[in-house]
């Protein structure tokens, strides 16, 4: 859970899903943003 250890406890401001349906981005306080998308039918997901 290391990974996402710079999202506890902040609020989850937004949530925005793409046109294709294949990515979902979470927009949290404090200008952090996830987004998760399918790549190979797993799920995959980055900090922007």
């Amino acid at each position: 859970m290391g990974k996402y250890d710079e999202l506890r406890m902040l609020e989850l401001v937004k949530i925005e899903d793409s046109d294709s349906g294949s990515e979902v981005t979470l927009f949290f306080q404090e200008n952090k943003t996830l987004k998760i998308k399918v790549v190979d039918d797993k799920l995959v997901s980055e900090f922007v």
